[in-house]
């Protein structure tokens, strides 16, 4: 398996370890943490899952897995960040969790390397005009609204 991140309609904007993501396609913003960021980053359609646990390794901690890389993919693959579904069971996605957590513990490491990717819907145009943050469309009100929270 080689998955691919979309590119197609996508806005973002790098803020220290967290990647902002706009989904103008789908009206959804995303906030990725670093090691959802790495993955989606480095899904390029071209490396395998076992490349990109090896990257997680080098960037992250020595302990990064496929089963975390899966768990990554997974949670992008939920706020359609992906190019093509990776139609995993709700039984492999736990899985692959499980297994990560039970390697390293919860506490600690595992709670920092858990991929996470937080999303919020952009409000209606009428919401978002009534919101007196200025010119522009429901898009770009979101997405400087979401900057200005996470700065």
């Amino acid at each position: 398996m080689k998955p691919r991140a979309k590119s197609d309609g996508l806005l973002t904007e790098q803020l220290e370890d967290e990647l902002i993501v706009f989904d103008k396609e789908h009206d959804r913003g995303h906030c990725l943490n670093r090691t959802a960021a790495l993955v989606w980053r480095n899904a390029d359609g071209k490396r395998t899952i076992a490349d990109l646990a090896a990257l997680l390794r080098s960037e992250l901690d020595p302990l990064a897995d496929e089963d975390l890389v899966f768990h990554a993919l997974d949670r992008l693959d939920s706020a359609r960040l992906l190019a093509e579904p990776l139609g995993r069971s709700n039984v492999d996605m736990r899985t692959s969790r499980r297994n990560f957590v039970a390697k390293v513990g919860f506490v600690g490491v595992a709670s920092l390397l858990l991929p996470l990717v937080t999303s919020i819907t952009a409000p209606a145009p009428a919401q978002a005009q009534s919101c007196g943050c200025g010119s522009g469309g429901a898009y770009s009100q979101l997405f400087a609204l979401w900057l200005a929270q996470n700065k």
